[in-house]
């Protein structure tokens, strides 16, 4: 596009302390605004703390006493005086009766009943909000973007939004996502015990993750090798009864749980592992396959919603309640190094098909394309 635009941006989701909405926010603006087009780009930030994250753009801090004040009262107003040619808004909703152009970024419908998951994962009061917001969001949109094709189905199967609308976008891992040295690596297996070779799992502890297949699988096979079992990530809005589970599979002591990692910690783990298992249930997009993939770290996934999509051949896949499979697949990693090594490199070729620099540049069409 010749002509040169004001772009807004709500990057409340940057002050998020952690996950996977944070981490592509952040990643994605820093592209977007570092592009050197002729745009002109407005950042709005919930966090004063932010402010100088993003030179290049101008970046604004409003306050307000609740995140659904500052969606509809605080950034609704400020965008009104400053009156940008379109908004962005990254995480499913956007303000209400704002008469600006928008593109809406959706991460995923769990919201909403989906068949793969029917409990609930989100605490009720942002189910609630979610369920109200997005509809009207999506319909006032003059675009969509959406992280998986997969999650563009279920837009058009549960809002009977136009396909038309959407664009898929896929996302990135981190750049911090890098092979590393094997002293680093060593280091970080002395700071958390890690004398075993291990199988990694990271990601939120939520019934949706589907960890009581991967501990019934390692169970089927903890005698035949020497790996423990490694888990990090915070707990879900309902939590996995993990000790209990452990100790119904007679795993106790081969399964270490570690938490919440810093970055560089979970960068090492993915290097130091000899897989990294992801047997979720239903994912929007599904960053963590492709972090593992940017270390050198073999994936074992499962084939559940948009995770076929992303790992594409380059991981050993299963079906999401097929225990035997993810045991048989856990054996051949920890025995065959001819397949390990087949796997690191495929691993590697995958992830170069996504990179933040790609997005951004999407996005950006997205975004011009929504101004009339």
């Amino acid at each position: 596009m010749s002509r040169s635009l004001h772009i807004g941006i709500s990057a409340r989701a940057m002050s998020h302390p952690h996950g996977g909405v944070k981490e592509y926010v952040t990643a994605i603006i820093r592209e977007l605004v570092g592009q050197r087009s002729h745009h002109r780009f407005s950042i709005y930030y919930a966090d004063p703390k932010l402010l100088g994250s993003n030179p290049e753009a101008e970046e604004i801090s409003l306050s307000a006493s609740h995140k659904l004040v500052w969606d509809h009262w605080a950034l609704p107003r400020r965008l009104a005086r400053d009156a940008p040619d379109v908004v962005w808004f990254p995480q499913n909703v956007s303000s209400c009766g704002l008469s600006l152009p928008t593109v809406v970024s959706v991460m995923d419908m769990l919201y909403f009943q989906v068949p793969e998951f029917q409990k609930r994962e989100y605490a009720w009061l942002d189910t609630l909000y979610m369920r109200t917001c997005i509809p009207p969001s999506l319909r006032r949109a003059r675009a969509i973007m959406t992280i998986s094709d997969w999650t563009a189905k279920d837009i058009t199967r549960l809002l009977k939004i136009p396909p038309q609308k959407l664009k898929t976008i896929h996302l990135a891992p981190s750049t911090h996502f890098k092979p590393l040295p094997e002293d680093q690596c060593l280091a970080v297996r002395a700071k958390y015990g890690l004398s075993q070779p291990f199988f990694f799992y990271a990601g939120t502890l939520s019934p949706r993750k589907n960890i009581q297949v991967l501990l019934e699988a390692f169970s089927q096979i903890q005698h035949d090798v020497p790996h423990d079992l490694v888990l990090t990530g915070r707990p879900g809005f309902l939590e996995i009864p993990l000790e209990a589970l452990v100790t119904k599979y007679g795993i106790t002591g081969r399964v270490k749980r570690l938490g919440i990692v810093p970055t560089n910690d979970l960068v090492a783990l993915y290097n130091a592992a000899d897989a990294f298992v992801f047997p979720s249930l239903y994912e929007g997009f599904g960053l963590p396959p492709l972090e593992a993939f940017a270390c050198g770290c073999p994936v074992i996934s499962s084939n559940a919603t948009s995770l076929a999509e992303v790992v594409g051949d380059a991981a050993l896949t299963f079906e999401p309640h097929d225990v035997h499979g993810v045991a048989r697949h856990l054996r051949v990693i920890a025995t065959n190094t001819k397949v390990r090594g087949q796997l690191v490199e495929a691993g590697f070729t995958r992830v170069k098909q996504f990179s933040y620099l790609r997005a951004s540049r999407e996005l950006l069409t997205l975004l011009e394309s929504a101004v009339p």
